[in-house]
């Protein structure tokens, strides 16, 4: 238990409860492209958590799948803390540096947003979560 004052976007509870700030998801509803989305970045969390704590790792249809996720998005989480610690622009919302459960849940609001930006700039981290979510978002009409 926290109490006091707290300015959240969104939060991702353990036991299945999400809460959204509503202005915040009007915000990110607004703007389909600017990789900004609280709705996609706690339901990531949610998908996270399915098999306990959040650490960047959602349960995967294989066992032998975690190999892969774990080397692309571990190489590519570490790139990302490189590029915010240098101050260098990236494709991908620099709070995904924070750790990898923010990395994830991150790289799922870019790759539903700014999936051609994603695909050209970190296409091994695109095809992952291509795997993963079963969709191909860069293929799809613009809008």
């Amino acid at each position: 238990m926290i109490e006091g004052d707290s300015v959240r976007l969104g939060e991702s509870w353990h036991h299945g409860a999400v809460v959204l700030s509503w202005d915040d998801v009007l915000r990110g509803a607004s703007d389909i492209h600017d990789g900004h989305n609280v709705v996609l970045h706690e339901f990531a969390h949610q998908l996270d958590q399915e098999g306990g704590e959040a650490h960047g790792s959602p349960i995967l249809p294989r066992r032998s799948m975690y190999i892969a996720w774990a080397r692309v998005l571990g190489t590519e989480y570490v790139h990302l803390q490189q590029d915010a610690a240098h101050g260098r622009r990236t494709v991908l919302d620099k709070y995904g540096a924070t750790n990898p459960a923010e990395f994830f849940a991150v790289a799922t609001e870019c790759f539903f947003e700014k999936a051609v930006q994603l695909k050209r700039k970190h296409p091994e981290l695109y095809e992952e979560l291509k795997i993963y979510y079963q969709q191909d978002p860069a293929e799809l009409p613009r809008c």
